[in-house]
């Protein structure tokens, strides 16, 4: 295979050059000797040797990616719209700034820790972490770090954290239930005692109770669970027992809400008519439910391309105008909501 100083000989430049190149230092080569570097690494289909870069440069270029999501026996996290599309894009965005990704999955703080540590990693993304582990992540580990969608206490740390507009987007939906005429509405999510982007939410869906002078205590909070027998086990009870006090229940993910119409039409419980059901995301689940899932709107890939910019003006050490970024919502009316306002 051929070498650094080969490429440099057959290229005309000093090795430091071309190891400039291959590591996309732009701003230390002008920019013809650069393409043409380049041109020449291309020629040569050379690939280089990651481990010794690492050992001589103690630079990784790697991105780690790590999502604090329980070992779950019935689930595995790719099959959620949300992860899958915030994965791929984050590792398109990495990519073509010449950095690998690393994806890591586990419920331990320590574990990630340990494996951050390990592979000297440049900087790392993390998901939905919980307050404490978002805060210990900051304090035991010296590197860039960027959260995405992680609610936890400003302890005076330096942090970025890419979000959403959770609280707001929660008010919307629950404001559009009101003016169709429901006043009895439940809140299901998969989290007990509800955290994070499910706390902000479901305080959203308060506030617009508040402003319509409704009384917040008629808004219920119903927590489900992520194991599919034990959940359509708790719709056939739930069927029995409670529906009937409701006459809207807003899902704060669409893969709920679209399992939970799925699940009540085999008994016979039909949407719009009989339930009506609302979601969070607007992911494929949406735009693939009959009837078409009233959801709200927002763009997950543009978190991970938030998040993915900021993690590199970290590296290289550029000032941040914003450290906390919190991406808009919108609605997006469906059909599974029934307007009780015109009865």
């Amino acid at each position: 295979m051929i070498t650094i100083k080969q490429l440099a000989a057959k290229a005309g430049v000093s090795p430091s050059t071309v190891v400039n190149v291959l590591h996309g230092r732009s701003n230390k080569v002008k920019e013809e000797t650069f393409k043409h570097v380049q041109k020449i690494i291309k020629e040569a289909e050379y690939v280089p040797n990651m481990g010794g870069c690492l050992l001589k440069n103690q630079e990784s270029r790697i991105i780690g990616v790590i999502i604090t999501w329980a070992r779950r026996d019935e689930e595995n996290i790719i099959q959620d719209p949300f992860f899958s599309e915030i994965i791929g894009v984050l590792e398109h965005e990495i990519r073509i700034r010449g950095y690998f990704m690393m994806l890591y999955i586990s419920e331990s703080a320590a574990e990630c820790i340990k494996m951050a540590k390990s592979w000297l990693v440049d900087g790392l993304i993390m998901l939905v972490g919980l307050a404490d582990d978002c805060s210990l992540f900051m304090r035991k580990i010296n590197m860039p770090i960027v959260f995405i969608d992680s609610y936890f206490h400003d302890d005076g740390l330096p942090y970025v954290n890419v979000g959403l507009e959770d609280r707001q987007g929660a008010f919307l939906m629950t404001e559009y239930l009101i003016r169709k005429g429901h006043r009895r509405i439940a809140t299901l999510a998969d989290g007990n005692p509800v955290a994070g982007s499910g706390l902000e939410r479901l305080n959203g869906c308060r506030d617009a109770l508040k402003q319509y002078g409704l009384p917040v205590d008629t808004l219920d909070y119903v927590s489900i669970s992520y194991k599919h027998s034990e959940r359509h086990e708790f719709y056939r009870k739930f069927v029995l027992t409670k529906m009937r006090k409701y006459s809207a229940l807003f899902f704060f993910s669409d893969f709920y809400a679209v399992d939970a119409i799925t699940c009540l039409f085999d008994m016979g419980i039909h949407v719009p008519d009989d339930i009506s059901i609302c979601g969070f995301d607007n992911n494929i689940f949406a735009s693939q439910s009959r009837p078409r899932l009233c959801t709200v709107c927002q763009s997950v890939s543009d978190k991970a391309i938030y998040a993915v910019a900021q993690l590199f003006r970290l590296i290289a050490k550029e000032p941040l105008e914003n450290r906390i970024i919190r991406l808009g919502v919108s609605l997006c009316e469906g059909d599974s909501v029934k307007d009780l306002s015109k009865h």
